[in-house]
């Protein structure tokens, strides 16, 4: 019993804390700059993918974003990027490739701003340092995201000769899809807390947790992505509102929703934090 009564009061304690450190307003300035970041971090990923012979890898990790996305927002941004991307020439991808950079790294140093409100503190490192960190995270990403992609290509092959070798008559089909699907979750969720620890404040006194954070944001995140849809399908009428500009809406909509779930799972990994804080100040011996 006192378990789930010390988790809900957890739980109450980070939620007050993302309303005190205006989480909405946070998620929103967050949001913004998530959207003006996609299309530039795009871009640099297509063109990284095409430096490294992997073209393929670039247009599917698109297609595998628009596939986990809900299906009003995919179709807001599926038009747009598959034009930019396919009427994109090599030369005008290059030379845009340092302005892809510098937009997406805003997006980081939003995300870093964020977290480090959730930990209570100001104390913000020299901008030259956060712009390179920034830029260091965007390379980082849009890498791993090609080697995964280009792992894929190899996972079905491989799955194909464990089938073909192993005396073990299963539902493979079943066991494949639970492996992507584990595989993905795994990737999610390692990015997810490499970011809450590479932007974390470097004052904290004790080591900052960061798994519980980022399965909570995992969780709001899979919520968001089903209860959008739904209430898009029933109850979003944004075309009467918003007219032409619905599309874009919708979609800043989602990544507002998506920023609240990011910045809640930093208050929680920021909760726990101040929790054992203050447990070892209570064992420390007194002066």
């Amino acid at each position: 019993m006192k378990k789930p009564v010390a988790f809900a009061k957890f739980l109450i304690t980070a939620v007050a804390n993302f309303n005190k450190h205006d989480g909405m307003v946070m998620a929103g300035h967050l949001a913004f700059l998530s959207m003006l970041a996609l299309f530039p971090f795009i871009i640099f990923l297509v063109s990284l993918a095409g430096t490294f012979g992997q073209s393929t890898a670039g247009t599917d990790a698109l297609a595998y974003m628009f596939e986990n996305m809900p299906p009003d927002v995919a179709v807001v941004l599926r038009a747009p990027i598959q034009q930019m991307v396919s009427t994109s020439s090599s030369g005008i991808m290059t030379f845009s490739i340092i302005g892809a950079l510098w937009v997406s790294s805003s997006a980081i140093d939003a995300a870093r701003l964020a977290i480090v409100r959730a930990y209570s503190t100001v104390t913000r490192r020299p901008y030259i340092r956060r712009r390179a960190e920034g830029l260091l995270l965007v390379i980082l990403s849009a890498t791993s995201i090609i080697l995964g992609m280009t792992a894929l290509v190899f996972g079905p092959v491989i799955w194909k000769a464990i089938i073909k070798f192993s005396p073990v008559d299963a539902d493979w089909n079943f066991l494949w899809n639970l492996v992507r699907l584990s595989i993905s979750f795994g990737l999610i969720f390692g990015a997810l807390c490499l970011a809450y620890y590479v932007l974390r404040p470097r004052s904290l006194k004790i080591r900052a947790p960061v798994s519980r954070g980022a399965l909570a944001a995992i969780i709001v995140w899979m919520i968001v992505a089903n209860g959008f849809s739904l209430y898009l399908k029933y109850f979003g009428n944004y075309d009467v509102t918003y007219g032409s500009l619905a599309g874009a809406i919708i979609a800043l909509m989602f990544f507002y929703f998506i920023s609240v779930g990011f910045i809640l799972g930093a208050e929680i990994n920021a909760s726990i934090y101040h929790r054992r804080l203050e447990r070892l100040e209570k064992k420390a011996p007194s002066d």
